[in-house]
């Protein structure tokens, strides 16, 4: 019983390190006629490991969409040694060259209070980016603050995001990384 439970422990243990993204294979050249952009989605709360981010996004010119999503209890996040862990993950995403445009980001998350309340939260984001191909474009941090007075921040973590590139999918070189920081195109995210 001792063997299964070590067992056990020790996979979970490996595949909660194993949060590679399996169609880069330690290269972040995109597929022909395509473009990466790379987005982290994390939080910020009480209990951060009781919650889930998702942003939507829509193509300008080419009428694309797609939900990019966090769960807090099964992403994370790994810096470099020394570094603490952080709840959340590194999306990559594989498009068609052009201009796109995260509208829009929910939050759900319940309280360690004993009952079961769950929050929801909606927040218009208007965060305009563009895509070439051959490139890959980072677009910086969307943070969730699951607090009292929760919000939604833009936020560029690219050295935190960049090293878990490195050191989770097996990127080596990560220098050409093009760097377009998401700007809300509202004054207040918090709609």
């Amino acid at each position: 019983m001792r063997h299964t439970l070590l067992s056990t422990a020790a996979l979970l243990l490996v595949a909660g390190f194993s949060n590679a993204n399996p169609s880069i294979q330690g290269s972040l050249t995109p597929p022909p006629g395509q473009g990466y952009a790379i987005v982290s989605l994390t939080a910020r709360a009480i209990v951060p490991d009781n919650g889930t981010l998702e942003v939507h996004w829509y193509g300008l010119d080419n009428g694309s969409s797609g939900i990019a999503r966090a769960n807090f209890v099964t992403d994370t996040l790994y810096s470099d040694q020394g570094m603490a862990p952080t709840e959340g993950k590194v999306i990559l995403l594989t498009l068609a060259p052009g201009r796109y445009q995260i509208s829009d980001a929910w939050t759900r998350w319940g309280e360690d209070t004993g009952d079961s309340t769950t929050h929801v939260k909606h927040y218009g984001v208007n965060a305009p980016f563009e895509v070439k191909a051959g490139e890959t474009v980072y677009l910086g941090n969307i943070m969730a603050d699951l607090s009292f007075l929760p919000e939604l921040q833009l936020r560029d973590e690219q050295q935190r995001d960049l090293d878990h590139i490195r050191n989770t999918w097996h990127v080596a070189d990560t220098s050409f990384i093009r760097a377009e920081l998401l700007r809300s195109g509202s004054s207040d995210m918090s709609h």
